[in-house]
């Protein structure tokens, strides 16, 4: 575990800075999933500071929604090593998103998992199948899943 802010990788690599607060900075990703994917990074790793990065990456994201710069957005922290955390330093990822801008289904946390719980699973699940196929119809038109009966 990095111990200090001065100590992270996006300090040390003197990052691309995009804003700095007194809770956070942000930067451009140096390895971008997307145009747009940024990295909002607490200055301590404590939850106060952890929670005002939250806090302000949610409101860039909806204020790009309303200025009608992107559709939508991910954003979201991998913590400790078995969820996928590289740099042992809290780090939010932030990444716009635009109607379409992929083809087929947006995607979703719900295939961030290798072989995860994908649109077949929960159009089957006895307890999800009703609304899920009610919310995706559109989606599972287009894809042609098939529901089991």
């Amino acid at each position: 575990m990095i111990e200090k802010f001065e100590d992270t990788p996006f300090e040390k690599n003197h990052q691309s800075t995009v804003t700095d607060d007194f809770y956070y900075r942000v930067y451009e990703d140096k390895w971008p999933v997307c145009d747009g994917h940024l990295l909002f990074v607490p200055k301590e790793n404590s939850v106060k500071f952890i929670t005002i990065t939250l806090q302000a990456t949610v409101q860039y994201g909806e204020k790009l929604v309303e200025e009608g710069k992107i559709d939508g957005y991910h954003f979201g922290m991998n913590m400790r090593e078995p969820a996928g955390q590289s740099v042992m330093w809290p780090h939010v990822h932030f990444m716009p998103r635009k109607q379409g801008d992929v083809e087929g289904f947006p995607g979703s946390v719900r295939f961030a998992v290798r072989n995860g719980r994908g649109p077949s699973y929960y159009l089957n699940h006895p307890d999800f199948k009703e609304e899920y196929t009610e919310l995706h119809q559109h989606v599972i038109d287009e894809e042609g899943f098939i529901r089991d009966e």
